[in-house]
């Protein structure tokens, strides 16, 4: 059902409530986003991968993303149950797998599917690597018009952003649209752990960048405000208040409510196709499936908590502007505000963690990833650090060798499902 005007989406809330649907409340899918590129990092075009993975593969959907050399990984929606977190990470391991099997026939060399926030390759940031549809062709056109974005000591320019960064997205159920709204508030305030906890991201195009998560300020100059936290001047009270926001922005290509959507790469949105739903977008994608089920798993069991649990006022949207750039800078290494007091990252995301442990209890279940970000908490170190470290260390090597060998060292945990600690 599409929502062309907010009279639509009226009609359609009426309805709702005179004929009462109850969709199960978190049942939950994800996209995960990687790179397919050689042996020494290069980039390799993906448009004749998806086609033969969708031919292969029934409990997933392989689609383009905005770049050439990525493919996007989707899951199905499921209740949530750490059983069903289990079987997403077997099948997970072989879609990487055949995902690599089939490219390498296709393009006649090795090949390894890149699973971190930012390509580093500095030949992903041209025309080249923006994929061939309609669609990614008018965005990167739009995007044309905004300056060059400074990376290092270099100018990028804004349409060969989205072709260099992945992420994981998390979509969930709500019970009703109420509920909907219930979530997407409550995530908006999670937006700064989130973005800590996955940091990953320091290099992009060949470049070490002074941030530990570059990638989503880079996507918000790249979008000229259209990415990045909501523009919102309040936490919307109804699904309509959250309709009526997004109608009142600009628009490229969207007629639809689920098109604007699209169109908007902000941190968090609600989907408008039925039944509603949240989705998170803050996360960058991690090496391992186990880090990125990690992601999966707290983000679930700390919405939990909070729906269920916490009783305390809504932070001001500014507290989590600021906080969102400490994560983006800092990671763990910083400090938060929340109502006025300062708190140490690390200090914060140990007790956040505690109430996601709590909310995965309440769906009779004990938690079967959530270690592994208790273990980065602890050491107080993220992907971004270890990443960047071995960058580093490559001291009086070209940049080719470097970006060949960083590739390398990624991939190698990616295929031992090894979490980059």
């Amino acid at each position: 059902m599409e929502f062309k005007t907010l009279d639509d989406l009226k009609k359609y809330l009426t309805f709702l409530k005179k004929h009462r649907r109850h969709p199960k409340d978190y049942v939950f899918g994800m996209e995960l986003e990687g790179a397919l590129v050689d042996k020494q990092g290069e980039p390799l075009n993906a448009k004749q991968v998806i086609p033969r993975l969708n031919e292969i593969h029934q409990n997933y959907e392989f689609s383009e993303e905005a770049g050439a050399c990525q493919i996007e990984i989707k899951s199905y929606p499921r209740e949530f149950s750490t059983e069903a977190l289990r079987e997403k990470e077997e099948y997970l391991i072989d879609v990487i797998n055949d995902i690599v099997d089939i490219a390498e026939k296709i393009h006649k060399k090795e090949v390894v599917f890149l699973l971190t926030g930012s390509n580093p390759h500095p030949k992903v940031l041209s025309d080249k690597w923006i994929t061939d549809s309609e669609r990614a062709k008018k965005m990167a056109q739009w995007r044309s018009k905004f300056p060059p974005i400074p990376i290092a000591d270099t100018l990028i320019k804004p349409q060969h952003i989205a072709s260099a960064i992945q992420s994981i997205h998390v979509h969930i159920n709500g019970k009703n649209p109420d509920d909907v709204v219930s979530k997407y508030n409550r995530l908006l305030y999670m937006s700064p752990e989130l973005i800590a906890l996955s940091a990953n991201s320091p290099i992009i195009g060949g470049k070490l960048v002074d941030y530990a998560e570059a990638r989503l300020l880079l996507y918000e100059m790249a979008d000229g405000g259209k990415g990045g936290f909501p523009d919102l001047k309040k936490y919307p009270k109804n699904i309509l208040e959250y309709a009526e926001y997004l109608f009142s922005k600009e628009k490229i290509i969207a007629t639809t409510l689920s098109e604007i959507v699209k169109e908007r790469h902000e941190d968090n949105r609600i989907q408008f196709e039925l039944p509603f739903r949240v989705e998170n977008r803050v996360c960058a994608v991690q090496a391992a499936v186990r880090e990125n089920l990690a992601l999966v798993e707290y983000i679930i069991g700390r919405l939990k908590y909070a729906q269920r649990w916490d009783r305390q006022q809504l932070p001001s949207l500014r507290e989590i502007e600021i906080n969102r750039i400490e994560a983006i800078k800092n990671s763990m290494r910083g400090r938060f505000v929340w109502n006025g007091k300062s708190i140490s990252t690390q200090e914060y995301l140990r007790e956040c963690i505690e109430k996601a442990e709590k909310g995965i209890k309440h769906f009779y279940d004990h938690p079967k990833y959530l270690h592994i970000l208790k273990t980065r908490v602890e050491r107080k170190k993220t992907s971004a650090d270890i990443i960047r470290n071995w960058y580093k260390k490559m001291e009086g090597e070209t940049e080719e060798e470097k970006i060949a060998k960083l590739v390398n060292k990624i991939w190698k945990h990616t295929l031992k499902n090894k979490p980059l600690l």
